[in-house]
């Protein structure tokens, strides 16, 4: 839990999510591939890892990835 003094809120993190785009020969227009249950602290290092694997049990390249984090906020007056 994480309290922001400036605006009066405590946030709280519910989780993060990594959705990589992979383009190759059979998805030419690209294919989405969704990853949920991430480690709140996630590096670019893990996901630059994450995307070497993938290309390398995958005949496409990862063109994208995008790292998403959902997190509760209460405001207190």
């Amino acid at each position: 839990m994480i309290r922001n003094e400036d605006e009066n809120m405590v946030k709280t993190w519910l989780k993060t999510g990594i959705s990589i785009t992979m383009e190759g020969p059979d998805h030419e227009k690209g294919v989405r591939r969704a990853f949920s249950n991430v480690a709140q602290t996630v590096t670019a290092e893990q996901v630059t890892e994450l995307a070497k694997t993938l290309e390398m049990v995958s005949t496409d390249n990862v063109t994208d990835a995008q790292i998403t984090t959902t997190e509760k906020v209460i405001l207190e007056k």
